[in-house]
């Protein structure tokens, strides 16, 4: 009787570790980043941008946690031409954490040492994308919304447009219209 206890005992024991174990390793992959280095070698609009990685391999790159207005939006094109000024031909870093539906690399990117997707939303340029907050480390979402924040209130670049359309609004229009059609 006390084995049969005993074994209920350790048997309880090691699947709760298991699954503790099983816990930690999905966090630990969660918060995994794949680091890039590379060139910029095109700017496809103001969040997306290719890049020649320094094993001749070329990668399409979407910044993470921002969104730029289209290019047939308002700024779209103010976007893309202040992302062509800072890393087109450049040596970037991309810390990438997912792929997204078009296979695009996920990734912070940074020129420097300067967190280029940050810099967009503070000049004006992009929004905070609040959507993905949670795939942002805290720090980030905190610097993301006290930049946008900013921008607004000193009605900087798109911020001084007197209400202007978030880009998922304008491409969720945009669909609504053709659909009527």
């Amino acid at each position: 009787m006390y084995i049969v206890e005993f074994n209920a005992a350790a048997l309880r024991y090691i699947f709760l570790s298991l699954i503790l174990i099983l816990g930690l390793c999905l966090e630990i992959s969660s918060s995994y980043a794949k680091v890039f280095r590379g060139d910029v070698t095109r700017i496809a609009d103001g969040d997306t941008i290719s890049v020649l990685l320094e094993d001749d391999t070329n990668i399409k790159v979407r910044l993470a946690g921002i969104d730029t207005p289209e290019l047939d939006q308002p700024y779209g094109l103010e976007a893309r031409d202040q992302l062509v000024q800072l890393v087109l031909g450049q040596p970037i870093t991309c810390v990438c954490t997912k792929r997204d539906r078009y296979e695009r690399w996920v990734c912070r990117v940074s020129f420097e040492d300067i967190d280029v997707n940050w810099m967009l939303v503070r000049d004006g340029f992009a929004w905070w994308y609040r959507y993905y907050q949670k795939e942002q480390p805290e720090e980030d979402r905190m610097r993301y919304e006290d930049a946008e924040m900013k921008a607004k209130d000193e009605r900087i670049g798109l911020w001084s447009d007197e209400s202007p359309v978030p880009p998922w609004e304008w491409r969720r229009q945009r669909r609504e219209k053709q659909n009527r059609q």
